[in-house]
């Protein structure tokens, strides 16, 4: 079991992304935006951080950097479209590949 912070404003994502982590039995607390997520994590532990790219404010790029520099060691993935416009992938998001990918990395 894992403790996990979700970032994001989407109501499908979350809904997605929630259900197959809790169903995995990780323990999933959800923040809306980017600025939330780096201030959940100076009061809390975290395993794993997945932060949506949606534009609220603080990027998602921002706040991963804050996150390293405050818990250098906290895996942190960003979806959506940075990730898309660095990597050029636009490809849907695979839920049990997330799991896998959560489950190989965050210790």
């Amino acid at each position: 079991m894992k403790n996990i912070l979700l970032c994001s404003s989407n109501p499908l994502l979350i809904k997605n992304i929630y259900g197959v982590l809790r169903d995995a039995g990780h323990v999933v607390e959800i923040v809306e935006h980017p600025a939330l997520a780096v201030k959940r994590v100076l009061s809390s532990k975290f395993d794993f951080v997945i932060v949506d790219s949606e534009p609220f404010g603080m990027s998602a790029h921002e706040a991963a950097q804050v996150i390293r520099s405050v818990s250098p060691g906290i895996p942190i993935m960003i979806m959506g479209g940075e990730w898309e416009k660095d990597h050029g992938d636009s490809t849907p998001l695979d839920l049990e590949e997330l799991k896998r990918t959560i489950h190989n990395i965050a210790v």
